[in-house]
């Protein structure tokens, strides 16, 4: 969820409006309520509008459109504690409230840096398959289907067309795919593609440090 940010702004200075023109001491004594008022109502409205949320949660439960998890402000210590934070806003995304057809993806490190990403992969399909979030692809189609089309073990596919058509042979509503890229610190991307479309239905992003 993202943070909620208070604006700060100042109250208008009173001893500007006396040093344009200075009125006499009757005008003085008739205008005074009516500035008072007049500060009392500004402070007011500053008031309001300081305290009014600048931002609103990416990630609204029930949403019908796309959304986002942004990253955390700060880095995950590691990967384990970076892919916790992105399965947990990826269960709370609208796709998997009905337990859909769903094509998991080996993790791909794209970082100079060794992961267990075939592990972590293994055990994000096996926990959201026992969690009844999905419904998988059966492994044996999978090793079919991409037989058929001339695909490697795990060789990774890219262009968004023939991913939509790899999931239609496969009969499932959804990708899961995800990636870990280096930088500093490093990114987990967590993405799930609905293959019906071709668009992103869900996209959890978390950064992190090496162990």
């Amino acid at each position: 969820m993202a943070l909620v940010r208070f604006a700060s702004l100042p109250m208008p200075s009173a001893g500007r409006q006396y040093s344009l023109r200075q009125p006499s001491l009757r005008q003085r004594s008739l205008r005074q309520p009516s500035l008072l008022t007049t500060l009392l109502m500004a402070f007011f409205l500053l008031t309001v509008v300081g305290c009014a949320p600048r931002t609103q949660p990416v990630y609204q439960p029930g949403a019908q459109s796309p959304s986002t998890t942004t990253p955390s402000r700060r880095p995950h210590p590691s990967l384990d504690q970076a892919m916790h934070a992105a399965v947990s806003g990826l269960l709370d995304s609208q796709p998997l409230q009905s337990s859909p057809v769903t094509l998991v993806q080996p993790i791909q490190n794209l970082s100079n840096h060794y992961f267990p990403t075939q592990t972590y992969s293994e055990q994000l399909k096996a926990g959201l398959v026992t969690a009844g979030r999905i419904t998988p692809v059966p492994e044996a189609r999978v090793q079919a289907v991409r037989q058929s089309l001339g695909l490697a073990q795990n060789q990774a596919l890219v262009d968004p067309s023939t991913i939509v058509q790899y999931g239609r042979m496969l009969g499932a509503e959804y990708q899961l795919s995800g990636k870990i890229t280096a930088g500093s610190p490093y990114h987990l991307r967590l993405q799930l593609m609905d293959l019906h479309s071709g668009v992103i239905a869900w996209q959890g992003v978390e950064t992190f440090v090496s162990e």
